[in-house]
């Protein structure tokens, strides 16, 4: 330990006397720890951190599927649920849950609140005790119970954090309901399912949906039995899935089911980008390690005599090799302590970037494990960058160094050899990230440049959602839309507004399924479609084009015909070059059938993301099927965030006690939708930018030593009449022929692992040759740069003072 401290404080002595150099270094060495931790920081909070549910790893999402309509995962009936409890033994718990919306009157101003409705097994299976009270339990699913739990966020926004909460009244959609519990802050589930819920309250299951077997609209979650395995609780569920499909073939024919581990279904889509930008981050950490192990080489090559009379006088190899791997120890952990702050600074950019729907995206912080990770990579990379430059600066002539007059400064062939492979290497890895962070910045400009259908340009979007309690009918539902979009419509500032119930790239979707008159109906290969209830002026207010046909009008009500408006989708795979106006889709409505007549075909919408295909569009006027919950849109002709309190008078006129939320505009929704990937895009042209810098000043750094080392050989040739652009080109020469070995290596390289991030990409090639051809261009653009003071200092070398010193 006292070898240690010795050699720090001779070291610390050291670094203050080459300050330019122990500048670089650290500088060099924060920015890459700093972006590794501040990566890790998101990787742990989303990847690593344990879910926080009781024994996580046994909870499973059980979902159906219908292979045959590409239907992956979706909701299960009522009755499907039942079935599925009873007949299965795997489960301990097999609870059942849905999105419920709730209006909070009483205590101040009206408020949508987000809850869910769960059976009353949801929170044993969840295994999280009440932070205060108790959680629901199976008694407080009897018809009747009026009773809830409330999330610690609304606990604290909406009744200041009272701990005497607890079995006090709220008003929730006009009835009485009792607060039972208070749950952990932690607890958050199912936010990654739909929006966070702040509120549970018990399943109440219409007597009729106990019943319908093709009203799927539950959320199924499950806890195994400690002893099965998720292969044998899927194997089992399979089995029951196929005997439903046997015994009621109308509903459940082609329909199987399946099990989802809970961590894969929330991390699943966003651990592969995560992992890639935790690799790319990797590698400006190995660019900044070969960066410093350079400027070690060139200092050890400056330090010979120093290091071989320490040598002759009795210090041992491994004493020297100690006191240089404590320099580079020391340069680690000055440089990770300043990557650690560049941590804590870059965390807090991240949470901006990061998508809201990424599990515990706003819990992301620098805490013990990151800490720890940061130590870690420190030691590390002083170890790494460290080794080589020690092990090279030892390896002294001792007798040649101590002679006296002796004039050595170069450092050997195997050195310089070392020194050109490990930039060939930093240009290598600087390619592959340049041509990375290219086919992304590529891939984000062909998405944004995806047309979604619509025009989002001065749209103001906001959400409604009537309690059933107050408006539990459809006239009532309709005749309050009716009159606030009138007003709406009429406010100053306002061009048009509509409704929709479900509003495109919303992040949500509601499918369902149709028949063509005419046509059989087999049962396996059901025709589905996105499904939307909308005003009469909802198509102009978005500007979706009309194809064909006409839009709805104020005269498509409960009393006209039934009718539908169909997007191009929809008519292309369904009705195969025939004419679909005049077409009439077959559907039920409270059990009845219903016939619609295909009115008019409009433009494809995007409707779950501008990357993701197109699917069928079906849309219904709302006056002929009501909705609790829609969306309202208004066209502006500015700012649209100017109507926001043109849109709030419209609703309180109508109805004081309803609040609005989520006013947004169109543009905020489409920015929204692409948010995963400008994280990609950006996060990675970051790294790249910052190893293309490093890249230069590596070569610079080589370059100019190379220079230094070879000043006599340069002063013999200028003195024997060597024209200086001679001189000039052959450092130039050098230069250029290291940086095309990297970008050959690298090329290959790249196009190997650009595959990885093929599934990150939309509309672009994993080896689009504009980028394969310009990326590697640019690069030895920026060498040349970097290699052209040092070329041009070689040609101002004085022959008389470098052969005078000789």
């Amino acid at each position: 330990m006292g070898n240690i401290l010795r050699n720090l404080r001779f070291n610390l002595r050291t670094l203050r006397k080459h300050p330019g150099f122990a500048l670089v270094a650290i500088f060099t060495l924060a920015l890459s720890i700093g972006a590794n931790s501040a990566v890790f920081s998101v990787v742990n909070a989303i990847l690593l951190r344990p879910l926080p549910y009781g024994d996580p790893e046994r909870l499973v999402m059980l979902w159906e599927k219908n292979v045959q309509n590409g239907v992956e995962q979706f909701p299960a009936s009522y009755p499907d649920y039942a079935d599925f409890k009873e007949q299965s033994h795997s489960f301990q718990q097999l609870a059942a849950f849905r999105s419920e919306d709730f209006t909070l009157t009483g205590g101040g101003e009206p408020e949508r609140i987000i809850g869910a409705a769960v059976t009353g097994d949801f929170f044993q299976m969840m295994g999280v005790p009440a932070a205060l009270g108790r959680p629901l339990s199976a008694e407080d699913q009897q018809p009747g119970t009026n009773v809830v739990v409330v999330s610690h966020d609304l606990w604290q926004r909406r009744f200041g954090g009272n701990p005497g909460l607890v079995g006090q009244t709220m008003t929730l959609n006009e009835k009485s309901y009792t607060v039972v519990g208070v749950m952990p802050q932690s607890f958050r589930f199912p936010a990654e399912l739909f929006e966070h819920a702040d509120l549970w309250a018990p399943l109440d299951v219409a007597p009729e949906e106990r019943s319908v077997r093709g009203q799927r609209a539950l959320f199924l979650a499950g806890r195994l039995k400690p002893q099965v395995s998720q292969a044998e609780a899927e194997a089992e569920v399979g089995t029951v899935a196929d005997r439903l499909q046997q015994q009621y073939q109308a509903t459940n024919s082609g329909w199987g089911a399946k099990l989802v581990p809970l961590r894969e279904q929330f991390v699943g889509d966003v651990r592969p980008s995560l992992l890639i930008l935790l690799g790319a981050v990797s590698f400006v950490l190995l660019i900044a390690c070969v960066n410093v192990a350079n400027l070690l080489l060139a200092r050890a090559a400056s330090r010979q005599r120093e290091i071989a009379i320490r040598m002759s006088i009795g210090a041992s190899r491994w004493q020297v090799i100690q006191q240089l791997l404590s320099e580079s120890l020391l340069l680690g952990l000055l440089g990770g302590a300043l990557g650690l702050l560049l941590a804590v600074a870059g965390v807090g950019l991240l949470r901006n970037l990061i998508p809201a729907s990424y599990l515990n995206a706003q819990d992301i912080t620098v805490d013990g494990k990151v800490l720890a990770f940061t130590l870690l990579i420190s030691a590390s990379t002083a170890i790494i960058f460290g080794l080589v430059p020690a092990f090279q600066a030892t390896k002294v002539d001792i007798n040649s160094w101590l002679k006296e007059g002796s004039g050595k400064t170069t450092s050997g062939v195997r050195r310089r050899w070392l020194r050109s492979f490990l930039v060939v290497s930093e240009i290598t890895i600087s390619l592959v990230l340049f041509v990375g962070a290219s086919l992304l910045i590529k891939s984000f400009l062909r998405l944004q440049q995806v047309d979604p259908g619509f025009r989002p340009d001065n749209v103001l979007t906001l959400n409604i959602a009537l309690p059933e309690s107050r408006y539990p009918d459809e006239a009532r539902q309709k005749a309050f839309y009716q009159q606030v979009l009138q007003r709406l419509a009429a406010a100053p500032g306002v061009k048009s507004a509509g409704a929709v119930t479900i509003l495109p790239l919303s992040g949500s979707d509601r499918t369902r399924a149709f028949g063509i008159e005419g046509r059989p109906l087999v049962s396996s290969n059901i025709p589905t479609a996105s499904y939307s209830a909308v005003s009469a002026d909802y198509f102009a207010t978005l500007g979706i084009p009309l194809v064909k046909g006409r839009y709805f009008t104020e005269r498509d009500t409960e009393q006209s015909p039934p009718v539908a408006v169909i997007n191009e989708t929809l008519a292309r795979r369904y009705f195969h070059g025939e004419e679909a106006l005049g077409k009439r889709l077959m559907q039920k409505k409270a059990g009845k059938p219903i016939l619609r007549e295909i009115v008019g075909v409009v433009k494809d919408v995007k409707s779950y993301g501008l990357e993701a295909e197109t699917q069928p569009g079906l849309f219904v006027p709302y006056q002929q099927e009501a909705s609790l919950a829609m969306t309202l849109v208004a066209r502006s002709n500015s700012d649209p965030l100017a109507l926001t309190s043109a849109a709030r008078g419209a609703v309180q006129d109508v109805d004081p006690s309803q609040p609005i939320d989520n006013i947004s505009t169109m543009e905020q929704v489409v920015s929204k939708s692409i948010a995963p990937q400008r994280l990609n895009m950006v996060l990675f042209s970051i790294f790249a930018a910052v190893a293309l810098i490093l890249a230069a000043v590596g070569i610079y750094s080589v370059m100019a030593n190379y220079v230094r080392e070879r000043r006599q050989e340069l002063s013999i040739r200028l003195a024997l009449g060597a024209p200086p652009r001679h001189v000039f080109r052959l450092v130039l020469g050098r230069s250029m022929a290291l940086t095309l070995t990297g970008i050959v290596i690298g090329v290959a390289v790249a196009f190997t692992l650009s595959r990885l991030i093929s599934s990150l990409l939309y509309g672009v090639s994993a080896v689009d040759p504009v980028v394969f051809v310009g990326t590697p261009l640019l690069l030895a653009a920026v060498a040349f740069l970097a290699s052209y003071l040092p070329a041009r200092q070689a040609t101002k070398v004085d022959p008389m003072v470098a052969l005078r010193a000789e």
